[in-house]
């Protein structure tokens, strides 16, 4: 076991340790951070390389996971054993898991069955196993399997191989192979010797020569790069020799350097001839390295001797020293003259010279004595040894020479420098250092000069004594006996006397006089050099004086200028104090502020409460005699009732035998904390692995508590609505301002009454007395009234609890009296209201006499008010005492509301069958949204029988009814018979009826094996998906079936009053349709999921003959799973540790969704949210005062693969860092401390708080990690513990105004049938909903007006038109229907027919297109039929291309309006018109119509196109404007646009003259919305910037002096204009900026942006009356050209153009539309020329005197493949010419022209209106790109137009 390694799925290896007892490798994890869930055994090489002869063989081993096992979860499912090799992985899984903390032994056989490919988890062939065996590259074992692992052990690893050797059974698997020649191997899967396998031809590879030279037989398969190559070669084919070695390595051998000798100092070298020449070593010279360099020693030519560094500084540098015995030579430089210890270079030569002259001397002694002397072999090898010396000598001389020479040029290189310097003062220091260094280099070099001559020196004196030596020798006088053999010396003497002559014929005197040239010269530049830099020195002492006082005078300000920081922070910090106090101060008037709107508002109550009865004074004193009578009478009934009500009330106490009603509804209200608690404990049991027991609990406390749940349900939705009523009674009758009016009246009248009310005084005594008298008569009425009540609630108390739904009833029938009576009330109310409006009205126009009446009547009433306030605010006081605890009803809604959900979400959570008795059943509760149910529904459940022992032969049972219950209406049900499935659903027609043909699975019911079914509709058609045994270890293939209703109905529609679900029995009192009807079910049924909701049975209204709490449960076998799904519509909620050092937050997360939040914490104001949106993540984050800001990276995450996320918080370093997959981002900062966080969503109350918009997410989150371990989901709401199967598919998409969702490819339609259905929900009244083409034939559905409208290519007008209009908010379905019957309409199943049928759709590629124009809302269960594919729902996140789309959600914004009109009472009174109805009487640019039309000829839009539906760019030009002319009648107009732009300043929006006006403008990058008025001003500013470059939708308008400006349907601002101001505006209205009549206060130019969506009162305005230089907004690169948006525009060029008899026009275009004018010539009939496209077809006509004469080209490709096409007109000699690309066409005519030679007008793109007249074939304007315009081959300049209409950008096209 020795070599295994632990390594991590990021390469990091965990440490490890042997155990030699057990023979195992043992990790320790408990240090491993909690993200890692993957880790596998690497086996060492002994396992690995050739392992064909394992083919076949078992791979034995001994794993376990150490651990705690209720703290361990399985992991996902990863490979038990990977196999890897020749670039292939091969993988293997268990069938079963490990058990955690216990001893697994793994087995797997290595045959090609037990293996899968990695990745794709194809099967594996026989041949691909043995590939990857010849030669295995890695063998991993998984390790990690579980969470909270511990510890890690392997042991016993063992891998079988067969041999001829082996003992154990025959490896009949493995072949012996006859291998052809080159192979070898069992099965031939190696290469002989000399032999490579090559791949690039054969799948293996085949065997091929190596290419080494015949240096080697071994090179690495595929590369074929040798191996250990031989003969002293190196290289990739041993090409080449190896270092220190030469000779042709192809053609032979390679042989040592001989530098010097078999010592080789050199990297290589290069022979010639007999001659090498060595590149030494460093440290070695010489031409073959014999001596060392300077800077080192020793001797190289000894045998083992080299070269060895100086070390004679210090400081560890290379210095000078002895080249043989590494001595050092003291080299520091003196500064004493030559005369003392060292010698100058003059001396230094004459020193040489004098030597070398007693050298000549001792030579020429030497020759003497040897003449006469014969030579021997001794002798002889002395002379060549002498000789070599002298060689060397000679190139000692030469590099001396050399040396000389260098130093020259060194000299002449310094002159250079010098005169450089001179010229550069600023560098004058910085190369006088340089200069001294290279003078110090002189010195040195000298120096060295001087230690060659010594070394000279020394080796004549070792020449000489060599000489005398062999002297001794020759005369025997060696000591030694070493004597000279006698001979014939006659050749060695004449040799030696060779030499001796060319000896004395060498002169150094040249050498000698140049040298002495070259220092005396070295001298002069010196002593240059110092004068120089004495020179300089003096001139560098005065500047550094002048930098030094510079440096004085900078750093005194630098003083100065610290004193006046420190003096500038003091002042802030004092400043910093201040603000701060400012901001206590300004919290305390906020306060104060506040407690004042609260008492205006309490005492505008009571103002309004003293209005209405000072109102009503009057006539109540009028007709007080006749009230008392009637009173009277009432009193009589009332006591009439009270004797019928007590009669009632003794006769249900008769009938009661129970405890008190009202005694036993407080003990539910007491007890619902408990029941609250109760839950909160069985959802954290159901939540767990205890399957039976938390079932039962959770379905006892669920029942126990559905009762009081709901009656808090009610009770809140009955105070939600009372609230809701309240607040829009208050906002409908403007109850505020009507009080505040009010109140000034009522000031008015008391202080007049004032004055007349001792006048009045006796008049109203005797009424005063009558009133007294009436009270009092009330006051006892009511005192009786009292006491009946209280008999009456006496005898309430006395009811006991019997039949409760005769009492509710009784009591509903009394609210009904009730709220009769109240109606009586009210009516007879609305005549006295009507009086006081009459006696109003009255007052206003009568004489002061009259009014004197009235006042006598009104001080009257403010007597009676004065003597009755006192009891008036006691009565109020004590309603608001009683009012107090509804004031949080809000929040104790939601919070119930979240309790329920809580109920609901832990009931669902009890995934566990439930078991029927064949007399029980239950009624399964229904998800909220069953609109989603009518066009799609998905229904998994499983099935199980009893074997045939405890079933009893039961054939036919019914299974499951969800419906209405009515079943003649529409439902889905099963039931079994004859054993089998059978599938029936309704859609309100007809039946349809499916059988499965497998037997339903009989199986033991404690360990059932269930059948899976899946019930997939989508509107008429079904598919049933039916696994048998799904739930056993080896479940059967699942088997499909497909059905059709039939019905021309397509939605199963469900009363949600009505609509039941019964699962496995139902009530006796109802009846089933008959082909259901049968006994109840009788075995175990569990629901999975419905519409991708996990749903249990546990979650039921009512049971049938079934008690969850003595019934067990059923068991059967599940997959464990670490997954959590999260629905979309909740949050798990998670405690973590508030203190903790490094918080670290992991999850993995899985979606397909646009948009969802993932992570959020919160902390009083601060927040950071981990969110979704548009794919990417983003950070959303406040850690301080500042505004909330964001961070994101750009990596799409919503493919519905897995992205790991990891969030980690350093407190100490203010940092906190998300890491994305491999990417991160960095928040610095305070990060705030959280004791909770959560996940996928968070409550109501927080979200409101923080003003959160992001949904809930939707996915699957898995791996979850927190600092202290491993998350476990809790506390959650909308989270199920395993992820459906059906999760990543996406039915709904939202979409923003212009967003589009494509398809492209849809296969081919059914040939004789055609369907398109889908459902959407929109307040918007027009726009695109679904646009089907195929290459023949397209169809398009819109909302025109809120109507629903079909056109097709083939009509002229739609087909069909709805009714009723469809602009609600609902969810409404829409099917398009073609057959053999004809074409049909369905509209929430209306249908609307027609005979004729869709033509051309077969045999054609589909293509759909979801949404555009001005369609914004949702579309949902999108359904085209196809030919291949069986009929099942479209996935909106498949092979989709979207713009301005939300997938996964339905975010249904409502308009801004509804916001900017709040508080208006005209609003709902609105006057409406039409824009086109208005604009008819003015000159129009845009004459057509503002519906949408259907294109038949538009191209489709080209990748990548990034142009911004209908939005116009302002700000080309400073006056760059729109013009609309609105009525002059239409009074506080609201208006609302989109709007984006990165401009800071600039005028957006324009209304009336300079006293009187209405502004929106941009100032700083806020907006600010002004009104203007007689001087007075009233300016609202954005709080957030809008100049951020993003879309902003802004709502602003007025309501007489109030104006109110909204920015993204949140952020509001309002205000009024101050004093009795009132705004006069005109009916001209300008987006941009006017070109006058602008007041100074506003900025002059218009902004730089872009404005689409501009809407009058929620109607869009999209016809201008004038534009002025506003073009398309275009996204994108751009490039050379014009660009004609879709909206229509044209350019034209006046009096540019001659057209004549001989005449040639050439442009290019790119459209985007086949079908509108190109360019037109002329204004009048009779003399023009045009050139147009229709249906892709390009024509030329020319209009002259003799008639028209035209001609086309129709190309041969479709000219929208988004590339330039050439166009060039000619008119030559009567003849017109056309030429399109390489297409040409000529019509011949008479083409005559006047002879006056008048210039005609050039349009581009278009016609005026007022060229209308002109018999032209295409009006439609041009739809695409226009450049390079020449007429006669000169240019046309467009900049020169005298006109530009319509959208139409010259700026340039877009590069698509």
């Amino acid at each position: 076991m020795l070599g295994w390694r632990l390594q991590m799925a990021d390469g990091v290896d965990i440490p490890i340790s042997f155990n030699p007892g057990s023979n195992s490798v043992v990790a320790d994890l408990q240090e491993m951070p909690p993200t890692v869930h993957s880790a596998s055994w690497v086996a060492p090489p002994s396992y690995l390389g050739d392992k064909v002869s394992s083919y076949g063989g078992y791979l034995t081993y001994q794993a376990k996971s150490f651990g705690l096992p209720s703290d361990m979860v399985l992991l996902e499912k990863q490979p038990d054993v990977q196999l890897t090799g020749q670039h292939m992985s091969l993988i293997y899984e268990e069938p079963y898991n490990p058990r955690p903390d216990r001893l697994h032994h793994g087995r797997v056989q290595l045959v090609e069955g037990n293996f899968r490919r990695a990745g794709s988890r194809t099967p594996v062939s026989r041949r691909e196993l043995l590939t990857v065996l010849s030669r295995l590259d890695g063998l991993r074992v998984r390790g990690l399997r579980f969470t909270e692992t511990q510890r890690l052990s392997l042991g016993d690893v063992g891998l079988e191989e067969a041999s001829d050797a082996g003992s154990g059974r025959l490896a009949h698997h493995v072949e012996l192979c006859a291998c052809p020649p080159h192979y070898t191997g069992d099965s031939c899967q190696g290469c002989s010797p000399g032999y490579y396998r090559d791949n690039k031809d054969l799948y293996t590879g085949r065997c091929v020569p190596c290419h080494c030279n015949g240096h080697s037989n071994r090179c690495q398969d595929g590369s074929g790069i040798c191996i250990n190559c031989q003969h002293n070669t190196a290289g990739e084919h041993c090409e080449r020799c190896k270092e220190g070695h030469y000779r042709d390595a192809v053609h032979g051998s390679c042989r040592v350097c001989p530098c010097p000798h078999t010592n080789s100092f050199a990297t290589g070298c290069v022979g010639n001839g007999e001659n090498v020449r060595c590149s030494c070593k460093p440290g070695y010279t010489g031409t073959q390295c014999e001596r060392c360099a300077p800077g080192y020693f020793g001797n190289p030519q000894k045998f083992g001797g080299s070269c060895q560094p100086c070390n004679c500084n210090s400081n560890g540098q290379l210095g000078s020293c002895d080249p043989l015995t590494g001595d050092c030579i003291n080299q520091e430089p003196k500064d004493s003259g030559p005369a003392e210890e060292c010698d100058d270079c003059d001396s230094c030569v004459m020193t040489l010279l004098d030597d070398l002259a007693t050298m000549g001397e001792e030579l020429r002694l030497v020759k003497s004595q040897l003449q006469g002397l014969s030579a021997s072999a001794g002798a002889l090898e002395q002379m060549r040894h002498m000789e070599t010396q002298a060689k060397d000598l000679r190139n000692q001389l030469l590099n001396y020479r050399s040396t000389i020479s260098n130093h020259g040029s060194k000299m002449d290189g310094l002159e250079k420098e010098l005169s450089n310097l001179n010229r550069d003062f600023e560098t004058l220091q910085e190369k006088a250092q340089i200069n001294s260094r290279k003078a110090q280099t002189l010195y040195n070099n000298v120096d060295q000069t001087t230690q060659s001559a010594k070394e000279l020196d020394t080796k004549i004196n070792n020449v000489i004594r060599n000489v005398q030596i062999l002297l001794k020798q020759i005369s025997g006088t060696d000591g030694e006996g070493n004597n000279v053999p006698s001979g014939d010396f006659s050749r060695e003497l004449a040799e030696a006397e060779r030499m001796m002559r060319e000896l004395r014929n060498r002169n150094f005197g040249k050498h000698l006089r140049e040298a002495e040239a070259e220092n005396r010269e070295a001298q002069l530049l010196l002593n240059r050099i110092r004068s120089w830099l004495e020179t300089h020195q003096v001139e560098n002492n005065g500047l550094v004086k002048s930098i030094r006082d510079s440096l004085n005078e900078y750093e005194a300000k630098l003083s100065d200028l610290r004193a006046a920081l420190q003096e500038a922070a003091a002042q802030a910090k004092q400043a910093t104090g201040l603000n701060q106090e400012n901001e206590r101060a300004l919290g305390a008037i906020k306060r104060q502020v506040k407690e004042i709107n609260s008492l205006q508002s309490d005492f505008t109550k009571y103002l309004t409460t003293a209005d209405a009865s000072l109102l009503q004074t009057d006539n109540v004193l009028q007709l007080m005699e006749k009230s008392q009578k009637e009173y009277e009478k009432l009193a009589a009934n009332l006591n009439d009732a009270r004797q019928e009500l007590n009669d009632k009330v003794r006769e249900v106490s008769r009938s009661a035998s129970k405890a008190s009603l009202v005694v036993e509804a407080e003990k539910h209200a007491q007890s619902l904390q408990e029941l609250a608690k109760q839950l909160e404990e069985i959802k954290r049991n159901a939540s767990g692995d205890e399957l039976v027991r938390c079932a039962v609990d959770a379905a006892t406390a669920y029942e126990n508590i559905l009762n009081a749940i709901k009656v808090a349900e009610d009770a809140a939705n009955k105070a939600s609505s009372a609230a809701e009523s309240a607040h829009q009674t208050v906002i409908k009758e403007n109850l505020p301002r009507k009080a505040k009016t009010l109140s000034s009246d009522s000031s008015k009248l008391l202080k007049e009454a004032k004055t007349t009310q001792k006048k009045l005084q006796q008049e109203i005594s005797p009424a005063l007395k009558n009133l007294q008298q009436t009270l009092k008569t009330v006051t006892v009425q009511k005192e009786l009234i009292d006491t009946n009540l209280t008999t009456v609630r006496d005898d309430l108390r006395g009811i006991k609890r019997g039949d409760i739904d005769d009492m509710i009833s009784s009591a509903k029938s009394m609210v009904r009296k009730a709220n009769d009576i109240t109606s009586e009330v009210l009516d007879g109310l609305n005549p006295i209201q009507t009086d006081v409006e009459r006696i109003k009205d009255t007052y206003g126009s009568t004489q002061s006499e009259d009014f004197n009446k009235a006042l006598t009547s009104a001080d009257n009433s403010v007597k009676k008010l004065t003597n009755r306030l006192p009891d008036l605010l006691s009565k109020i006081e004590s309603i608001n005492q009683k009012l107090l605890p509804l004031g949080n009803i809000s929040d104790n809604v939601d919070r119930i509301r979240e309790l329920i959900q809580q109920a609901r979400d832990a009931a669902n959570k009890v995934a566990v069958p439930m078991r029927f008795n064949g007399k029980s059943g239950v009624e399964v509760r229904l998800p909220n949204d069953l609109e989603d149910l009518k066009g799609y529904t998905s229904l998994s459940l499983f099935l199980q029988r009893p074997d045939s022992r405890e079933n009893g032969g039961t054939e036919n049972m019914f299974v499951m009814y969800l419906g209405n219950k009515d079943a003649s209406q529409d439902y889905i049900g099963m039931a079994v018979v004859d054993g089998q499935l059978t599938c029936v659903y309704n859609l309100g027609e007809r039946e349809a009826e499916l059988q499965v043909d497998q037997t339903l699975t009989e199986s033991e019911t404690q360990e059932a094996v269930m059948d899976r079914v899946k019930f997939q509709r989508i509107y008429q058609f079904a598919r049933l998906n039916y696994t048998k045994g799904a739930t056993s270890s080896k479940s059967e293939t699942p088997q499909f079936h497909d059905m059709d209703s039939g019905n021309s109905n397509t939605l199963l529609n469900l009363d949600p009053e009505n609509v039941v679900f019964y699962v496995g029995g139902y009530p006796s009192d109802f009846k089933l349709p008959s082909r259901l009807r049968f006994p109840p079910y009788k075995g175990c049924i569990e629901l999975d999921d419905l519409n991708e909701n996990v749903l249990s049975l546990y979650n039921f209204k009512k049971t049938f003959n079934l008690n969850t709490t003595e019934v067990e449960p059923c068991r059967r076998r599940k997959e464990e799973s670490d997954k959590n799904y999260f629905e979309g519509t909740g949050y798990a909620r998670v405690p973590t540790q508030p203190n903790a050092p490094i918080p670290t937050f992991g999850q993995t997360i899985q979606t397909t969704v646009d948009r969802g939040l993932l992570f959020f914490a919160e902390n009083q104001d601060r927040f950071i949210s981990l969110d979704i949106e548009d794919g990417n993540i983003v950070v959303r984050y406040k850690l301080n005062s500042e505004p909330p800001k964001e961070k994101g990276i750009r990596e799409i995450i919503n493919n519905g693969k897995d992205h790991s996320i990891l969030i980690k918080i350093g407190k100490a370093q203010k940092l906190m860092r998300i890491n994305v997959n491999s990417q991160n981002i960095k928040i610095e900062g305070e990060i705030f401390d959280f004791s909770t966080y959560y996940l996928g969503g968070i409550p109501i109350a927080i979200r409101e708080r923080f003003n959160i918009t992001t949904p809930a997410f939707r996915g699957c989150m898995k791996n979850l990690k927190k600092t202290s371990g491993v998350v476990r989901l809790n506390d959650t709401v909308g989270v199920t513990k395993k992820c459906a199967e059906d999760w990543k598919l996406v039915r709904s998409a939202s979409f923003s105004r212009g967003g589009q969702l494509s398809f492209t490819n849809l296969d081919f339609p059914m040939p004789s049938h055609f369907q398109a259905s889908f459902g959407f929900q929109t307040f918007q009244p027009s726009g695109i909903l679904l646009n089907h083409q195929t290459r023949t034939s397209s169809l398009q559905v819109t909302l025109e007006d809120g109507h629903i409208e079909l056109s097709t290519r083939d009509s002229s007008s739609p087909i069909f038109k709805s009714p009723q209009t469809y602009m609600d908010g609902l969810l409404h379905y829409v099917s398009v229907i073609s057959d053999n019957s004809g074409l049909r309409l369905l509209i929430d199943d209306g249908p609307l027919r027609n005979n004729q049928r869709l033509q051309g759709f077969a045999n054609s590629l589909q293509s759909l297109r979801l949404g555009g124009s001005h369609f914004e809302g949702c579309i949902s269960n999108v359904f085209i039929q196809r030919l291949s594919q069986s009929p099942e729902v479209l996935d909106l996140a498949s092979k989709s291309t979207k713009r301005d789309v939300s997938l996964g959600d339905c975010s249904l914004n409502k308009p801004p309006f509804l916001m900017l009109l709040k508080g208006s009472t005209r609003f709902n009174k609105a006057k409406t018109f039409n824009i086109n109805q208005l604009l008819q009487d003015t000159p129009v640019a845009f004459p057509r119509s503002t519906k949408v039309q259907y294109d038949v000829q538009a191209c489709p839009p080209p990748p990548g196109a990034q142009a911004r539906h209908r939005a116009l760019q302002f700000g080309d030009s400073p006056t760059s404007h729109l013009l609309f002319k609105l009525p002059q009648e239409l009074l506080n107009p609201r208006f609302a646009v989109d709007m984006q732009t990165t401009s800071s300043r600039g005028l957006v929006f324009y209304s009336g003259t300079r006293s009187s006006f209405m502004a929106l403008y941009l100032s700083k990058g806020r907006l600010v919305f002004t009104l203007g008025a007689e001087g007075k001003k009233l300016r609202l500013k954005s709080k957030e910037k809008c100049s951020d470059g993003r879309w902003h939708t802004v709502a602003f308008g007025q309501d007489g002096k109030k104006g109110r400006l909204v920015v993204d349907g949140l952020r509001a601002r309002e205000g009024s204009l101050p004093g009795n101001s009132t705004i006069s505006i005109r009916g001209s209205v300008y987006l941009g900026s006017p070109p006058s009549a602008k007041p100074k206060s506003l900025p002059q130019n218009s902004f730089v942006g872009c404005l689409k969506n501009f809407q009058l009162d929620l109607k869009p305005l999209d016809t201008p009356s004038a534009s002025f230089g506003v073009s398309p907004c275009l996204g994108g690169p751009l490039e050379k050209g014009i660009y004609f948006s879709q909206e229509g525009g044209h350019i034209i060029l006046a009096n540019s153009v001659l057209l004549g008899p001989e005449f040639k026009l050439v442009f290019s275009i790119r459209p985007r539309s086949l079908t509108g004018i190109l360019i037109h010539i002329g204004s009048q009939p009779g003399k023009h020329l045009c050139v147009y496209m229709e249906a892709g077809k390009v024509t030329a006509s020319v209009d002259s005197e003799a008639g028209e004469t035209l001609t086309s080209v129709t190309p041969k490709q479709s000219l929208c493949d988004g590339q330039w096409h050439s166009v060039a007109v000619t008119i030559n000699q009567h003849v017109l010419h056309l030429e399109l690309d390489t297409d040409n066409s000529y019509t011949a005519g008479r083409l005559t022209f006047p002879p006056a030679s008048t210039q005609e007008p050039l349009h581009l793109g278009g016609v005026p209106a007022n060229l209308k007249m002109m018999k032209l074939p295409v009006w439609k304007s041009f739809f695409g790109c226009l450049k390079n315009i020449q007429v006669n081959h000169i240019p046309v300049p467009v900049t020169e137009a005298v006109e530009v209409e319509g959208s139409v950008s010259l700026n340039g096209c877009p590069d698509h």
